[in-house]
Formats: structure tokens, sequence, C-alpha cells
């Protein structure tokens, strides 16, 4: 079922996802969401990113923003 919920925007664009929806979809600090705008909705998700290990945090953080632009 739907959670709808009011939520303000600050004066730097700032929102905040309110609790029961970050719990309710797996949304933990430092996860990435990509954003869509889609006629008068704007629709969020929860991003899937494969973490390189291997690299600094910068690199496999570029290689993933090219990654979700490319969907």
């Amino acid at each position: 079922m739907p959670y709808t919920t009011l939520i303000k925007v600050s004066s730097k664009g700032l929102i905040t996802l309110p609790k029961k929806i970050r719990s309710r979809l797996g949304i933990s600090e430092g996860d990435y969401l990509t954003i869509t705008s889609d006629d008068d909705r704007i629709i969020f998700r929860k991003a899937k990113i494969d973490i390189d290990y291997e690299n600094p945090d910068d690199v496999w953080k570029e290689y993933s923003a090219r990654r979700l632009t490319d969907d």
C-alpha cells in the first residue's frame, strides 16, 4: 500500500526522506538514489552500485555515476 506524507523543501532544495519510507525501502545512510522527473512526478529509486574495493573511493564513485547515466 502506498505511503503518502507531506515534506518541506528547504531553501537549499534539500528534503528529508521520512524514516518510515527509508525503512520500508531499505534505504540507509550512504546509499545512493536515482531521481527522475516525469510530468508532475518525481521518482526516486534506490541505486545498485557495485563497489570496486581495489580502487580509491573517487574512482568507483565516478565509474558508478557513469553507469547510472548510461541506464
